[in-house]
Order: structure tokens, then sequence, then C-alpha cells
């Protein structure tokens, strides 16, 4: 049941919040992530009151330890302050996000103003993300702002912030770029039209993971480039299988193939690198969630290898942090600097100025990479919890090796396929309050695999084992 709060809290705009007794999140934490997604949007304001618990819980029909929780996590997160014998009050120096809009490769959202569904791709963990930490560096950047930084004039971005992330990718991926190597960026849009302007000819010839990022494959469709699926088998992405023909680039998540998540063996990855040399190609390499390994350390970069005058590397700070700071970076060969400082000049950069001192500053301090091993221990017990839950309540679900990454893909078991696909799958437990991506919506042609892409990061572990006991009843009646 959908109840909206009742009209007696002060600020009109709480009526947008629903609490859905059906759905397999806590209430506590539906009605923490409607009230911290208001404070964001400034629909109720800094420094503003919010009803006592016990009178939040009638208006609510929940009990006052619901609203309570709640309340202790906004505070937690940075949303709320307590004053003894006074209440819960909005912080009064929050710095608000701009909202994200959904990618197109992953599935519908809950409905609006709600949490995300387990196990919606793309979640990321809001019960760590350093929120106050983060506005704590704001407020400093920006209270006595340096005067280059109120510009930027660098189209390539702030110096400061291109020398903390060349120090990070020495430190977590084996090589270690120039500063003025780096670009940064809004996001990958961003990055592949740089990449496109300034580095391939006009024709140009991709060669593309098959699987693969939608987003991306449409991306460069619109830029005017010729996209060439490849398949991917069980080690990633096989220049074996590359049509015949002149190909100037190929664009790769060699670290963890997207959506089927193997690592490209080393055998693999110097065949690549050879290929870019003999060919005059490059090798676009998308590392969006590298950080994120298990088992080990993160895997070298490609441009480690030797290659880095004909491999591009695309970094986001999106899914470490959180997707509304729509901030990544790219970086390009020497050979091409030049050239893509021409068109940024002329074009203007996309990337907002207002949190890159903030950012240059949580790297440079250490902050980031202590936030990615907490993290990553955190998400490593949320996998577990998932593979542990669906194999011990489904026999329909079959999980390969799952070391990295931010979601894990399940193959529909051979006897199940057989009857119905992961279409069909994805729709029914969407309809009953789980989410999940079909494999085969990733695919540019007919599908050569059936499973399910179920993310993990952004769930509790109490959500997650709710959620595969939702699973398995809905695949059991299939």
């Amino acid at each position: 049941m959908n109840r909206p709060i009742a009209p007696s809290f002060a600020d009109a705009a709480a009526l947008a919040l629903r609490l859905d007794r059906n759905a397999a999140t806590p209430l506590a934490w539906q009605l923490a992530r409607q009230l911290g997604a208001l404070i964001l949007a400034g629909r109720i304001g800094s420094g503003a009151q919010l009803p006592a618990s016990r009178s939040l819980a009638a208006d609510l029909a929940v009990s006052r330890a619901t609203v309570v929780e709640a309340y202790e996590q906004l505070v937690a997160e940075g949303y709320l302050q307590g004053r003894r014998g006074a209440g819960m009050f909005v912080a009064s120096r929050l710095v608000r996000a701009e909202p994200t809009p959904t990618p197109e490769s992953e599935p519908a959202a809950a409905p609006e103003g709600g949490p995300a569904r387990a196990f919606r791709l793309g979640a990321v963990a809001a019960d760590v993300a350093p929120f106050a930490e983060f506005a704590r560096g704001l407020q400093r950047a920006w209270m006595r702002p340096d005067a280059r930084a109120l510009t930027i004039e660098d189209p390539f971005g702030l110096a400061g912030l291109r020398a903390a992330i060349a120090a990070h990718l020495a430190q977590w991926r084996g090589f270690a770029p120039s500063p003025t190597r780096i670009v940064v960026t809004a996001g990958l849009a961003d990055a592949l039209d740089i990449v496109a302007r300034s580095a391939l000819p006009s024709p140009a010839s991709a060669l593309v993971e098959d699987p693969g990022h939608a987003p991306l494959r449409d991306g460069l469709a619109r830029l005017g480039v010729k996209v060439v699926p490849v398949a991917v088998d069980d080690e990633g992405f096989d220049l074996a299988q590359a049509p015949p023909g002149e190909h100037h680039a190929a664009f790769v998540t060699p670290s963890r193939q997207f959506p089927l998540g193997a690592a490209l063996p080393i055998a693999r990855r110097l065949a690549l690198v050879d290929w870019a040399r003999r060919q005059d190609a490059l090798i676009v390499e998308d590392d969006f969630d590298s950080e994120y390994r298990y088992a080990g350390a993160p895997l070298p970069a490609l441009a480690s290898l030797g290659g880095d005058d004909h491999v591009v590397y695309v970094g986001s700070f999106s899914k470490v942090l959180f997707s509304g700071l729509r901030l990544g970076f790219v970086v390009l060969p020497a050979r091409f600097v030049a050239p893509a400082r021409t068109y940024l000049t002329a074009r203007g950069p996309l990337a907002s100025t207002l949190a890159q001192p903030a950012l240059a500053e949580f790297i440079a301090s250490g902050r980031y990479g202590a936030h990615i091993r907490r993290s990553r221990r955190l998400y490593a017990r949320r996998l577990a919890a998932l593979v542990g839950e669906a194999n011990r309540l489904s026999p329909w679900l079959r999980f390969g090796p799952a070391e990295a990454g931010l979601h894990v893909v399940a193959d529909l078991a051979p006897a199940f396929s057989a009857r119905i696909g992961d279409r069909e799958v994805a729709a029914a437990l969407e309809a009953g309050g789980v989410s999940a991506a079909p494999v085969s919506r990733f695919y540019s042609g007919p599908p050569r695999r059936a499973g399910l892409a179920l993310g993990f990061a952004g769930f509790s572990e109490r959500e997650i084992a709710q959620a595969a006991r939702r699973m398995a009843e809905i695949l059991a009646r299939l």
C-alpha cells in the first residue's frame, strides 16, 4: 500500500513522500532516501525543522522507531543536525546536487521520490558516500576561492585536479601520465566527443564490445563513427573475432568487461596493444569501476603495458563517489594533446567548475583512496550476500566467478531459459518489485547469452536478502 504523508507536515513538499509497505526496501530506508532527495532538491530548506519523530510516525502510520532510524541515518550522512531539546533540523550549510538522468542501459527506477529497487544497476551506496566530507571541501574551496578556480581558464580543467588524478593513477592503475595529458570531462558523452573530434579521422570505424554499453555505441554513432560489434567471450574482448577491414579504434573495458564481467587476460591485452601499434589505431580503455576488485589488487591499465601512445584512458568519479558529481577525465596520448586543446578552446569545456577544487583536495588528501578502500570492503560483503542468498534460494540462476565491479551476472539455467527469455524474466521481476537487467538487452544483434545483471552496491545486506527471497519466489512461479 502506498500511503502519502499527511498534510500536517509543515513543508508542503513532503506531500511527495510515499512509503511502500510491499517493497523489499525497509520503510526507514525509504523514508531516509526520500527526505534526503527533498533536501537536496531544496524543497525542504536549509535550517528547516522536521517534525518530532512521534508526530511524523503518526502521520505516516509507522512505528516511531522507523522515523528515528531514518533521522539517525540522515544525521550520519550530514543532511540533518540534532539540537538537544529542540529536535531535528536540516543542515544549514548543505551543498545541493543536480539530479542525474538515468542512463539508457539501466532498468527503470523506483517510483518517483522513492529509493532505487534492488538489484538496479548503477546504484551505489549512499550510506557510505562522503557527502559531509565533500561538502566541507566545497565550503573551504569557495569561502575564499583562488581567483584561478573561479574561471578555470584552461579548457582541460583545473590544474590541481589534473595533478591529483595523475598521482592517483600512478598509485592505483600502474601508469603515471603527465597532468598535461589529462582532460577533465562532464562524463562519458563528453569524453567520446573529445576523442572523436581530436583523435579519430572522419569518417572513422571503431570496434566495440558485444554485448556492451549501449550509450557508448549510440554516442559514437551520433558522432558519425561507424560502430563494428565484436563478440565477447568468457575472457572478454576477442580481437580475433573482429571483421576484416581498416578500423581506427577499439573501445574496450579490459579490467572488467561490461556487462559480463570478464577481465582481459594478459595475452589478449598484449595482442590488442600490438594491433594498435601496427595499425596506428587507438585503444579507448573505459575503466569505469576498476577500483572495485575484491580479490587482489586492481589490474594495471593497458597504458602501463608500453602502449600509452595508442591508448586513451577514460575514467569516472560517479561510481566511486556519487553520480550527481558529473565529473570524469580522459588521458590522451601526447600526440593528441594539441588537437584536443584546439578543439576544446573553440567548443568550450562542459565539466562544471564548481566541484573541481573540492575534488582535487579530496583526492590529494588521501581521503578518496580511503573511501575506495572502505566502500570496497562493504561491497565485497554485499556481493557475497547476493551470490550466497541467490544460490541458496533458487535453482534457476548460475553465477560465474564474481571478483570485481558493482554488479554480477547470473545466467539462467538451461532448463529454465528453454521455456522463457531473460527479458520476460526481468519484466516479471520488475512487476514483483525487484529490478534486474536482462543480459540480452546489451547485445547489438541477436543475443548469445541469457541471464540477469544484478546490481548490489547500493543495497544493504538486509535489502539484498529480502529482494533475493522475492526474486526466488517469482522465479519459482514462472
